[in-house]
């Protein structure tokens, strides 16, 4: 079951009384802090008892997080969508965010990408990071409307400078490609940095791949490493690939077969293409401490195909 937390302070206790009785603010917001425990420690219909006499109440923060416990932790998105509306009508800005998610992939709601990006327009308009970055991607591809790539990297930045690590990631791919934006790769890196930090593994990658190659970016091998290290180890196939890469060409490190093969296959595992064509071909002819095997040459080259054929 998914963990559920809030922005701002988080009260530890509060008690069913007080969600019943008259509820002034601060017994609301601790009775809505005893649901979220109580959802966290696997009781979702003890967090349903707390937060429906408030949320009836027409407390907002109360509906919204009814309608998070509904959604994530008894996957009842049509009654989610109830909540979340009554409590996007309040001007509650993660609400609003939620229920545009729920039109955006048509869950509990009928599909309405005009209606999501409306929501995430209310919700960007009110310093919500996370809608201003989902509002960003839909101007940046022209989903429930008009395309508008300014408005789209105005979006990303605000949601970036918030610390939002997704935003900054973004950010940083579309200032190393050039798009929306003329191309600039040290801003590239500054963004990627922000997200890195942050533990974002697609920054990481692209910050240790810029570092690797000095672009944008002072040439470091060894914090290069560091970094695609960290992506590999969240599952990062281009990252494991591009260590399997670095292993066998020695690029910054000593040269070691084992450890080349070892992320070849950590990518390969990852369905990254050039990692299972590398597997083929050593298994095909030998190398690096393979020796030839022809059954294992074909089961990667079956997934490769597959993989393609998808």
């Amino acid at each position: 079951m998914p963990r559920l937390q809030q922005w701002g302070k988080v009260f530890a206790t509060a008690c069913l009384a007080c969600a019943l009785g008259a509820a002034t603010p601060a017994f609301a917001q601790k009775a809505v802090a005893a649901a979220l425990a109580a959802y966290n420690r696997g009781e979702p219909a003890a967090a349903l008892r707390l937060l429906y006499p408030l949320a009836d109440r027409g407390d907002r923060e109360a509906q919204y997080t009814l309608g998070m416990v509904l959604e994530f932790g008894l996957d009842r998105p049509t009654e989610a969508a109830v909540w979340y509306g009554r409590a996007s009508e309040a001007g509650h800005a993660a609400a609003q965010n939620s229920l545009g998610a729920l039109h955006y992939d048509g869950r509990g709601v009928e599909r309405d990408h005009a209606r999501a990006r409306q929501l995430y327009s209310a919700a960007a308009k009110q310093n919500y990071p996370m809608a201003q970055y989902n509002l960003a991607l839909m101007l940046g591809i022209g989903r429930g409307g008009g395309r508008d790539e300014t408005s789209m990297v105005t979006w990303l930045t605000r949601a970036a400078e918030s610390g939002y690590d997704r935003a900054a990631a973004q950010l940083g791919r579309l200032y190393y490609e050039g798009l929306g934006v003329e191309r600039n790769t040290a801003t590239a890196a500054r963004w990627f940095r922000g997200a890195a930090l942050q533990g974002h593994a697609e920054a990481q990658y692209y910050l240790g791949s810029l570092m690797q190659k000095g672009e944008g970016i002072p040439r470091n091998l060894e914090q290069a490493h560091q970094w695609l290290e960290k992506a590999a180890d969240q599952g990062h196939g281009p990252a494991a690939y591009q260590l399997g890469l670095t292993y066998e060409m020695g690029l910054g490190v000593a040269a070691n077969a084992g450890r080349s093969l070892h992320y070849y296959r950590r990518a390969a595992e990852a369905d990254h293409a050039q990692a299972m064509e590398r597997l083929v071909q050593l298994y095909e002819s030998g190398g690096m401490g393979v020796a030839p095997d022809p059954g294992m040459a074909q089961l990667w080259r079956l997934r490769l195909a597959s993989q393609k054929a998808d």
